[in-house]
């Protein structure tokens, strides 16, 4: 299994831009390119929401683990010190957003589109949204 995780820094354009970038070069390096698309997306929508209701510090964690051809997960986990929030009635209070009206609300209905499996886990200091990309079958990373 392969990790890395770094802490950032409270500036969302700014880090949001330097994280797509090392990530892909994470990906590059770690020969699993394949996910660099959908993992560049789910990474900008959980750590814009980390960073707009969250509370510093923030700390963004990749796992990549490759079982057999064809079963690789890539675990995307950001973390922030706010309050937990329980994922279950997240879900059930989705509304569908405007597509014409809203500039925002739709990131947790890309990252639950993407991802064969997310949620939230509470932690010693805040909370946890993570996101496993490949091998639904799999355990997470």
């Amino acid at each position: 299994m392969k990790r890395d995780s770094r802490r950032l820094r409270h500036d969302r354009a700014a880090t949001a831009e330097a994280v797509r970038d090392d990530l892909r070069d994470l990906l590059a390096r770690w020969r699993a390119a394949e996910f660099a698309d959908d993992a560049t997306v789910v990474v900008s929508e959980l750590l814009s929401n980390a960073l707009r209701h969250g509370r510093p510090p923030v700390r963004i964690a990749c796992a990549l683990r490759r079982r057999s051809p064809g079963r690789t997960a890539l675990r995307i986990e950001v973390a922030d010190a706010g309050p937990s929030f329980d994922t279950t009635l997240v879900r059930a209070r989705w509304r569908h957003p405007s597509f014409t009206l809203e500039e925002s609300g739709r990131g947790l209905f890309l990252v639950d589109a993407m991802a064969s499996r997310w949620g939230d886990e509470p932690t010693r200091h805040g909370h946890t949204v993570w996101a496993v990309l490949g091998a639904p079958d799999g355990p997470p990373p």
